[in-house]
């Protein structure tokens, strides 16, 4: 399976709100403490319970933005 890497060229097509950066699911695992490959397992089963539900799904992959995951992050903990 190839890797699903969200591309700089991708992200200059849509608007990102001001103050909101934004994470692949790399960074979104890294930040959850978990590995990249489980967040695409939870993304895949639809299973929102240990990951927030993604911002916008582009071509390369799905991405969140940093200030709804702390927003999650908050309601959750």
């Amino acid at each position: 399976m190839m890797p699903l890497m969200v591309k700089e060229a991708d992200l200059n097509r849509i608007e990102v709100p001001e103050d909101y950066e934004v994470l692949d699911a790399t960074a979104l695992g890294r930040r959850l403490g978990f590995k990249r490959d489980t967040v695409l397992a939870y993304l895949s089963r639809r299973n929102f319970r240990r990951i927030p539900r993604p911002n916008r799904q582009l071509a390369m992959g799905p991405i969140w933005y940093e200030k709804s995951v702390k927003e999650w992050e908050a309601k959750e903990g």
